[in-house]
């Protein structure tokens, strides 16, 4: 397999409008989403460059580093509830990839936006921070580039924490694979979101509803509206599901995994079983597993505190216990 970073030069378009009946295929030309690039904030928002493209990224606290992935069609925000108590204690990076969020996707050439292609990322994000090794935290589908790069390139991960992650199975909730077997479908949808509907969209993934984090929705509407956000989003589920489930599933390959690893999983998750969650315990030596009860697909939002303090402990841990 190859992780060869993509072309340094790049191409960059201005912003247009979401087009509902533009759709050129999955591996179209993807036209990106250049939006104001924020400058350093109080809350650590910057951009980095990345292989020649701008990625916008939460860099927060000080001390050990810790990267966080966000899952398919997400941003860095997904993390909001759980980075500022885990920067207390490390330095914390929740970038978008590319794409998703305010980081644009490159352009010139067609991609596939499969596994490797967001692993190239993660690695040319370290390399340009000139970090060597990171303890990497993996959120749904960010939980299977996660794994990719534990098992492609381990010398660069420390410490492993999958949250509710993909690549742990076949199975994924059906609405998943119709989305990634249907694109004009999805597309027509997206283009037609409201904060209504996004809101509803993210109290389906909860057990709790009110864990929606306040303004989320109104955040992912202002995202969605732009085509090259779809374009990565649509590309992204074809590499990653098709009408059999998830395309990458590590179950024969987690024996590999040397890392301290750590699992958080909701009992209730509608979108990834815990049956996932179990069975990846059992088959990576010395993992930890945490279920959450009365928990959907994000513990980070409806267990934020519970889930920083974990991640926290377990990273800071010389040695751990297997049992919760």
């Amino acid at each position: 397999m190859s992780l060869d970073p993509w072309p340094q030069a790049c191409r960059l378009r201005s912003r247009r409008p979401c087009s509902c009946v533009n759709y050129q295929g999955y591996h179209s030309q993807v036209n990106i989403d250049v939006p104001d690039a924020p400058s350093p904030q109080a809350n650590g928002s910057r951009t980095v460059d990345v292989n020649g493209l701008p990625c916008h990224l939460i860099d927060r606290g000080r001390g050990e580093p810790v990267i966080l992935l966000h899952g398919i069609g997400g941003s860095a925000d997904e993390w909001s509830k759980v980075i500022p108590q885990l920067s207390t204690r490390f330095r914390v990076l929740a970038p978008d990839a590319p794409g998703h969020g305010l980081s644009p996707g490159p352009i010139g050439r067609t991609h596939s936006y499969d596994l490797d292609f967001y692993t190239r990322f993660v690695l040319g994000l370290l390399d340009a921070l000139d970090i060597e090794r990171i303890s990497v935290a993996g959120m749904s589908g960010g939980g299977a580039i996660a794994l990719n790069l534990a098992t492609s390139m381990p010398s660069r991960v420390d410490s492993l924490v999958l949250v509710s992650s993909a690549g742990l199975g076949t199975e994924v909730a059906w609405s998943y694979r119709l989305g990634s077997v249907l694109p004009k479908l999805v597309r027509f949808g997206l283009c037609r979101s409201t904060v209504a509907s996004i809101q509803s969209f993210g109290r389906a993934l909860c057990f709790d509803p009110e864990s929606v984090p306040v303004g989320w929705a109104e955040k992912r509407l202002e995202i969605v509206r732009t085509a090259s956000v779809v374009d990565a989003f649509l590309a992204t589920a074809h590499a990653t599901i098709g009408w059999s489930g998830q395309r990458n599933n590590f179950v024969h390959r987690l024996h590999q995994i040397k890392q301290r690893t750590l699992l958080l999983w909701g009992r209730n998750d509608p979108i990834l079983p815990v049956a996932h969650a179990i069975r990846a315990a059992r088959l990576i030596h010395g993992s930890r597993l945490h279920i959450y009860e009365n928990c959907g697909h994000m513990p980070i939002w409806e267990y934020p505190g519970d889930v920083s303090v974990r991640i926290g402990d377990f990273i800071a841990a010389p040695v751990y216990s297997t049992v919760d």
